[in-house]
């Protein structure tokens, strides 16, 4: 009877990347807007391009995804790392950060400053029509964890969120 030979720490680190390069071989690398199936989430309404648990995008080293407000509603307010940079894509509004007000709109950057204890923060519509705004930030989860480095907690959950519950 032979012992089973158990795999080494290197021979998993190369049995992954061989992995991870046939999965990039069979992705894509462009994904769809109408593809995406929206997902109502405590942060509000996503439609997720990148994510790690996502199989066919090429990459996974981003977080990447639309976050849409309907007119009058708002996200969820979240504690996070930081280190999220948002691009409005359509829509005005504000993002509250650490309880100090920022306006926003079409066009304009919001970059989330990384700080050590986290940032409190929040994106409210106060125009007319949706806001739609792409949320991105690094995918340090084998490093981090998916929290980014601080306890990830929903403090208000948007609106549409608590309407299913």
């Amino acid at each position: 009877m032979t012992t089973p030979v158990e795999e080494s720490l290197w021979d998993s680190i190369t049995r992954r990347a061989a992995a991870e390069r046939e999965r990039i071989a069979h992705g894509r690398s462009t994904v769809r807007r109408s593809q995406l199936p929206v997902e109502v989430t405590p942060f509000g309404l996503l439609r997720w391009y990148l994510h790690p648990d996502l199989a066919e995008p090429v990459t996974k080293s981003l977080y990447f995804a639309e976050l849409e407000i309907p007119e009058g509603s708002r996200s969820g307010r979240l504690r996070h790392q930081g280190g999220i940079v948002c691009l409005v894509v359509q829509g005005s509004g504000y993002t509250e950060l650490d309880g100090v007000e920022h306006a926003w709109e079409k066009r304009d950057v919001i970059g989330l400053p990384v700080r050590p204890e986290g940032v409190v923060f929040r994106h409210v519509n106060n125009g007319v029509g949706p806001v739609r705004m792409i949320v991105a930030w690094p995918n340090l989860d084998s490093a981090v964890g998916p929290e980014g480095g601080v306890h990830l907690e929903v403090l208000e959950p948007a609106p549409e969120f608590e309407a299913r519950v």
